[in-house]
């Protein structure tokens, strides 16, 4: 007999936004309704680590954002993931006929999430955070770099295309680990991105327009669960610093070891403390390997 895990049977389904874009999100598993919303460049497919066994305790909904798998790339004049990513997932929870849902967001669906949260806390019942990208929280004086950075990429893609603003991505989150990959290397990995990658230069200058407020953090008042990595780009260390200090009343988790996808780094400490949270919305002592 296999130890492997049943694969659950999913659907994939789609619904068209009010622009007639085709939003594509799949939905597996029983029980109360969580959202995963992905990062910029990934997919729903980069929650394959938490797909199974969160799909034993609830229904996933994993939503492609736009440009992503078979979402269409067609853009709004709003688009970002605080704007028209948070309109996107309205009408995805509506099709569904969901009026109150979990969300499990990273980076920029980290954003989003937050946003949807502050914007509709009558539809949210817990939120799950790894590495938001709300560097907009930051005091000026840590922020102004970053902006500066995300600048860059988005003027690398603007003037380039998106093969440039892909590369100036990764040499922006990356440093010298990409830095130091060879020429093929670093091409071949710019290649396996092309799909998405017209999405880069738009996502940052969405994220650039995005102004998440200290009011913002201090008057939420739903329960949360923050994750960051010990690897991870030091912007993403300040933003959950800065969250922490904000409120330390958040569930947080820094997890040794792991860099911006700490859902795919340390699947077991993700995976744990999520679903302990979850059910709860708190962690209750649990101590999964990481340091809160």
């Amino acid at each position: 007999m296999s130890d492997r895990p049943t694969q659950r049977p999913s659907e994939v389904r789609s619904v068209r936004a009010a622009d007639g874009v085709c939003l594509e999100y799949e939905v597996v598993g029983t029980g109360p309704p969580l959202v995963m919303l992905h990062g910029i460049l990934s997919g729903r497919a980069s929650f394959s680590r938490q797909r199974t066994e969160f799909a034993d305790r609830f229904r996933l909904i994993l939503i492609s954002a736009r440009g992503h798998d078979g979402s269409d790339a067609l853009l709004p004049a709003n688009y970002g993931a605080a704007s028209s990513g948070v309109d996107d997932l309205q009408t995805i929870l509506d099709a569904e006929s969901l009026t109150r849902v979990s969300l499990f967001g990273h980076s920029g669906g980290g954003v989003t999430a937050f946003t949807f949260a502050c914007r509709f806390p009558e539809r949210v019942e817990r939120v799950v955070l790894i590495e938001p990208t709300l560097f907009s929280i930051l005091p000026l004086s840590e922020r102004a770099p970053i902006e500066a950075a995300h600048e860059r990429i988005a003027f690398a893609a603007e003037a380039g295309g998106p093969e440039a603003g892909v590369r100036a991505l990764m040499a922006s989150v990356g440093g010298e680990t990409w830095a130091r990959l060879d020429a093929e290397t670093q091409a071949k990995r710019v290649q396996a991105l092309a799909a998405s990658a017209p999405m880069v230069g738009p996502h940052a200058r969405g994220l650039l327009d995005h102004r998440a407020t200290e009011a913002d953090i201090c008057d939420f008042r739903g329960p949360i669960l923050l994750f960051n990595g010990t690897n991870s780009a030091p912007f993403e260390t300040a933003i959950a610093g800065r969250l922490r200090s904000l409120r330390p009343d958040f569930e947080s988790i820094t997890v040794e070891g792991a860099g911006h996808n700490v859902h795919r780094d340390r699947p077991d400490i993700v995976n744990t403390a999520t679903l302990a949270f979850l059910e709860t919305g708190r962690l209750s002592g649990l101590h999964p390997g990481g340091g809160h």
